[in-house]
């Protein structure tokens, strides 16, 4: 039995079909009552519903449980207590196996980066076995793709400069890994991976190979700060509730319009036994996606 959180996310999506294919009995986990057929479908034996961030419930969830694919969304502000309780409900559950979905370059001035640097300091002191992996930014349909065929526009909402480029990995890279280094086990044991697609890429260049693919001028465009905020919480006023969110995404954008964010694809590359995805295959292959009317789960008019 493995124990996957944030099932419904990104990563989810994708792991829990793999590891069910792999043979794995997957407890999918999300911190409220929806979409639990979803989770059926995906290939999930049961859903755990409850608040992480909670020492009780999570050990509730570890019940039972042989390894723990933890994700910890980095828009939540009890990002870091949840990550915590993770790290004591393995332990007090004699967890076999803890695999944690953290971030490239985690000691980087970036709030959620601070967050997952302490849960990997809890977890590298825990003794408990773990295996780190630290992906770079994710090659997303709903935000590199779909967007851009309505408007012909590739919005940039960090400063716009053609020096700057940033590393992307296909979430499914991501996804195979993750399964790669479960099904594995000890030979990962103790170990920390960064993630990183082939590419290091400028706003202009993802703009070009964006063009290219769909065969007509797609330009990479200024977007203010703000226009991030209204896209992704209907406002650029934070309310209390939203104070922690506009945090994360504020500090996203200092670092990104001052700093590159680029990794290297050895250890992907090693890890998948084949070259990972380049930002234009995954362009695409999602292109062909769409033109043949699939449609992009949680997409956004981003």
């Amino acid at each position: 039995m493995i124990l996957v959180t944030a099932a419904h996310g990104h990563q989810g999506r994708l792991l829990v079909p793999r590891l069910a294919a792999a043979g794995f009995r997957v407890r999918a986990a999300r911190a409220s009552p929806a979409r639990e057929d979803e989770q059926m479908k995906l290939g999930a034996a049961e859903v755990f519903v409850g608040d992480l961030s909670d020492l009780a419930t999570y050990s509730r969830a570890m019940q039972g449980v042989d390894a723990v694919y933890h994700v910890g969304p980095g828009a939540i502000a009890r990002e870091r207590e949840m990550g915590f309780a993770m790290v004591e409900a393995a332990r007090d559950a004699g967890v076999r196996h803890v695999v944690f979905s953290s971030v490239l370059h985690p000691t980087i001035d970036i709030v959620q980066h601070r967050y997952k640097r302490d849960i990997e300091e809890g977890l590298i002191g825990s003794g408990l076995n773990y295996t780190i992996l630290r992906p770079c930014e994710y090659m997303m349909p709903e935000v590199y793709v779909a967007p851009v065929l309505a408007t012909g526009e590739y919005p940039v909402f960090w400063k716009l400069r053609p020096d700057l480029r940033r590393s992307l990995i296909d979430i499914g890279d991501l996804a195979d890994v993750a399964v790669k280094v479960i099904t594995e086990g000890a030979r990962h044991y103790q170990a920390s991976y960064d993630l990183a697609g082939p590419d290091k890429l400028t706003s202009h260049e993802i703009a070009r190979i964006l063009s290219r693919v769909i065969g007509r001028k797609i330009t990479a465009v200024q977007r203010t700060p703000e226009d991030l905020l209204r896209v992704l919480f209907g406002t650029d006023e934070p309310s209390e509730e939203l104070r922690h969110q506009f945090d994360v995404v504020r500090s996203i954008i200092r670092w990104n319009s001052t700093h590159e964010f680029v990794g290297n694809p050895n250890v992907l590359t090693w890890l998948l036994g084949r070259p990972p995805a380049s930002f234009e295959a995954f362009t695409e292959r999602t292109y062909r996606a769409l033109n043949a009317g699939a449609r992009l789960e949680g997409q956004a008019n981003v």
